[in-house]
């Protein structure tokens, strides 16, 4: 019995090094409360798309988005989720939408993930067209506007994320930007993001022990 009960516990512990944590934009959106830069997602606005580009967060939500006080124009920049049964703007149900705000080619809208562990990870996704405004888009490491791991000069065509993995450090960030090509007008951008831990490959060595001697005990109780 004891062989059986530590032999499951070791499973065990190989399954949750194996299991890759999951970040889902859509479904883990959230937009009550108060934002931390510590959370795995954020949201916010940067007023340069280059040099000076830094995350802002915004700081007022309103259960279905966020957007920033004293700073806007038609409510703008802002991210926001359609949780209706139908389009809005754009937006089908259970999108989340990046939209960027006046100041031509600046105001760009962020969504941030930032890794909770060292590891490496995959990500998936894809830019929408939305509504009838063209914006650009991209997908900026550790706040590099400058270097963009990938980069859209248009939504309209509904651009899929080259599939990739990145090494990322514990507090390291992956930013997908929507920004405006002059005009902010009818800008709501549709976006949705996965991103998943990569197992390393000891961790599947554990995994294939472990079942291995769950395997071996079975056969001995068998065999007895």
């Amino acid at each position: 019995m004891k062989r059986n009960s530590l032999a499951a516990v070791f499973l065990v512990g190989a399954l949750g090094a194996v299991s890759a944590s999951a970040a889902d934009l859509s479904a883990d959106f959230s937009a009550v409360g108060t934002q931390s830069s510590s959370n795995v997602w954020t949201y916010g606005y940067s007023s340069s798309a280059g040099a000076g580009y830094a995350m802002t967060l915004f700081d007022t939500s309103n259960g279905a988005g966020w957007s920033m006080s004293n700073y806007n124009m038609l409510g703008t920049p802002a991210v926001w989720k359609n949780t209706g049964t139908g389009d809005a703007y754009g937006a089908a149900p259970g999108q989340v939408v990046l939209h960027p705000g006046p100041l031509s080619f600046g105001d760009v809208t962020i969504v941030r993930f930032t890794a909770g562990a060292a590891g490496t990870y995959a990500v998936a996704g894809q830019f929408f067209a939305g509504d009838s405004g063209d914006m650009s888009a991209a997908v900026v490491l550790n706040g590099d506007a400058l270097h963009p791991l990938q980069s859209y000069g248009s939504t309209n065509n509904s651009p899929s994320l080259a599939s990739f993995q990145q090494y990322l450090g514990a507090g390291q960030t992956l930013d997908f930007v929507v920004g405006n090509n002059g005009s902010f007008y009818s800008g709501n951008t549709p976006i949705a993001v996965t991103i998943n831990a990569v197992p390393e490959p000891e961790s599947y060595a554990m995994l294939f022990a472990g079942l291995g001697l769950l395997g071996f005990l079975a056969r001995r109780k068998q065999a007895a």
